[in-house]
């Protein structure tokens, strides 16, 4: 067997660009999926293990026509386990989007996140893959 020593300064170097890809999957940033009638876009404050808000914007698709919106609220799913959070209504904000205070992510790992957008005629649902860190 040949064993090659690292150079620690590559080690280090290699360490850095590890930990820049971590930091990068674990970005916060605005995730958005159509409905039917919708555009609608989801931003978590974090991807962490505990208690969030959530906020979420809703645009009318271009050429739909659904009638006002009644409800918006927001459920955490990991389905891989069998769980859910509690259902969590979101309230309306002075600039049309709605806020989700007290989103429940009990462990880290993958996450569905359903958005119901409620009318007084038709609910829908948008869905998001969400990655919970610890």
């Amino acid at each position: 067997m040949i064993f090659q020593t690292v150079h620690p300064r590559a080690l280090v170097a290699l360490l850095l660009l590890a930990l820049l890809f971590l930091s990068g999957c674990s970005a916060d940033g605005p995730s958005t999926v159509q409905t039917l009638s919708y555009n609608v876009t989801l931003t978590l404050e974090e991807r962490r293990v505990g208690e969030h808000p959530a906020i979420i914007s809703i645009e009318r698709r271009e050429g739909a026509q659904p009638g006002p919106i009644e409800s918006v609220s927001i459920v955490p799913m990991m389905r891989q386990h069998g769980m859910a959070s509690p259902e969590v209504i979101a309230q309306p904000l002075p600039d049309g989007r709605y806020r989700a205070d007290g989103l429940l992510f009990s462990m880290d790992g993958d996450w569905q996140i359903e958005v119901y957008i409620d009318r007084s005629d038709a609910r829908e649902i948008a869905t998001f893959q969400v990655r919970v860190w610890p």
